[in-house]
């Protein structure tokens, strides 16, 4: 099934500021700038959301394909940035909440110890804005603010 019709309505290209937050919000925090590319995949099952951003002068690049399951209303995404994740792919899930916002989490290793989790939230914030939040999610379930994108669609 098709994502809900506000994130098929986002297609199109971005620009934006991405802030990274190396210890939660009270942290030291790297902002670069940001370009973003929204396009439906597969006749419409999915979103794909490409984005590029910038950590002290280095290039990097992130992936997400969104998908929902309108039966189950279960939202899911395989998501994926070469400073955050490396070579491997996140496999989120979560639901669209009643304000719209998708928010799916995902978890991933920190050896020596137990897993993290990551939690994604996207949502437009206006006809032609778009926010991006990921919070990291320690193995006691507190949450820290790991990366805040706010996007202007380009005309």
């Amino acid at each position: 099934m098709a994502l809900p019709a506000q994130f098929s309505a986002l297609s199109g290209e971005w620009k934006g500021t991405k802030r990274l937050y190396l210890n939660g919000e009270d942290g030291p925090q790297k902002s670069s700038a940001s370009r973003l590319t929204v396009a439906k995949a597969a006749r419409g099952s999915f979103m794909m959301f490409a984005y590029t951003w910038s950590f002290d002068g280095d290039p990097h690049e992130g992936l997400a394909m969104l998908g929902y399951d309108e039966k189950q209303a279960v939202a899911t995404a395989a998501w994926g940035d070469s400073w955050h994740m490396g070579s491997q792919i996140m496999h989120c899930r979560g639901r669209i909440d009643a304000s719209g916002v998708f928010n799916v989490v995902g978890s991933y290793q920190a050896p020596p110890g137990p897993d993290w989790g990551w939690r994604i939230a996207i949502a437009p914030t206006g006809d032609d804005a778009l926010r991006m939040v990921m919070h990291n999610i320690d193995p006691d379930g507190k949450e820290y603010l790991a990366v805040l994108a706010e996007f202007a669609r380009q005309k």
